[in-house]
């Protein structure tokens, strides 16, 4: 059967400066480019204007929330957005769940499954193995067992898992043998970070850049001794922080960082390129090795090369593009020395910039998709 009407669940969509939102605003417009019906459920936070939207009564949750608080939001607009699934259960053909938030996806997929309705579901993080990582939870707890069987009833009953992350499928593929595991990167979307901004006049200063939230898995204080390390070997590299930021960020006297609040991707697309470095340092964690942060593609399609660390699928990446430096290892004083080697030395700047350019193309979210549309034109009616 060809699919005709897709719903897509999502706690972030327009105009929300958001991760979830970013990847599902290309794929619901490619969608509707090859002659798709599409709605999008997401939550009150939302455009309440947009002709695609449904809207739930709760907003999307929060990091900043405790957990126990988050688990609730995620709960309840899990269980919303479920409820108008069945209101609509005979206008749709195939829904498409992306997570995070790990709690509302499941509960949206059981729906789903109750409703036999076949599902899509997108992995964008590794919930619930994160929580091993942050010590929330141990692996002999009965609730993490319980939230691995969750995961993997999901999984079994989709007609697709997308991973953002090769090495998240491999990690998959050796104890889950049913063969629905597929890629789906995420990429810079390309209608946005256009080839012609890349010509958008640099800062006088040179410019070390990072946009986005300061989550559980970055380090703030690893940013702060970054900053002060660099300041005491080149007071004229400048840091800009783009984003709603922890208090410590703002009580600590910074002599060369300025906060801005956070901007859309119109907004970044026109601020990045004029800057001269993306920072991306994670916490040194398991899971971070099997990650690829939204905002590294960010720094892609601004042409900005990428400080990146610790070790893990982006720093593989970025060595084996030439995308930028790599660091095994979180050392804020390696790291400002090198941003400051950077700053200094002309024939590596130049290089860098170059692998960039060169391999920015195969970043593109909208290339991305379009191929796996094409892949994938039985499951989505294409």
């Amino acid at each position: 059967m060809s699919v005709k009407s897709i719903a897509i669940i999502s706690s972030e969509y327009f105009p929300l400066k958001a991760a979830g939102a970013s990847r599902m605003i290309p794929l619901a417009e490619g969608l509707m480019s090859a002659g798709q019906e599409v709605k999008v459920y997401s939550s009150r936070s939302v455009d309440k204007n947009h002709p695609l939207v449904v809207r739930s009564l709760f907003p999307t949750p929060k990091n900043s929330s405790k957990l126990w608080f988050r688990f609730l939001q995620e709960v309840l607009l899990g269980t919303d957005l479920g409820i108008r699934l069945c209101f609509r259960r005979n206008k749709i053909d195939l829904c498409i769940i992306t997570s995070p938030p790990f709690f509302m996806a499941c509960i949206c997929a059981l729906f789903a499954r109750f409703l036999r309705l076949p599902y899509l579901f997108d992995v964008r993080d590794r919930y619930p193995d994160v929580l091993l990582d942050l010590k929330v939870l141990n692996s002999k707890q009965s609730i993490f067992r319980f939230l691995k069987l969750l995961e993997f009833s999901v999984y079994k009953n989709a007609s697709r898992v997308t991973f953002v992350t090769k090495s998240r499928v491999r990690e998959l593929s050796n104890n889950y043998k049913k063969p629905n595991l597929v890629l789906l990167e995420n990429g810079f979307d390309e209608a946005i970070f256009t080839e012609k901004k890349l010509k958008n006049s640099k800062l006088k200063s040179f410019t070390v850049v990072y946009h986005g939230r300061l989550g559980r898995f970055y380090d703030p204080s690893t940013y702060l001794e970054i900053m002060k390390k660099v300041y005491s070997l080149d007071p004229s590299i400048q840091f800009v922080l783009i984003g709603e930021f922890q208090s410590s960020l703002y009580v600590e006297q910074i002599e060369n960082l300025r906060v801005l609040p956070p901007m859309s991707l119109e907004e970044l697309s026109e601020f990045l390129p004029k800057c001269h470095v993306g920072l991306c340092v994670l916490r040194e964690l398991e899971a971070m090795k099997k990650v690829f942060p939204a905002k590294a593609y960010d720094y892609i399609g601004a042409g900005l090369p990428i400080v990146a660390g610790p070790n893990g699928e982006m720093c593989e990446a970025v060595r084996s593009l030439h995308l930028g430096v790599t660091f095994d290892q979180t050392d804020p004083e390696r790291i400002a020395k090198k941003i400051v080697e950077i700053k200094t030395d002309d024939v590596l700047w130049t290089k860098l910039c170059s692998g960039v350019r060169e391999n920015r193309a195969k970043f593109g979210r909208r290339k991305i998709l379009k191929d796996f549309l094409k892949k994938e034109h039985q499951l989505l009616g294409n």
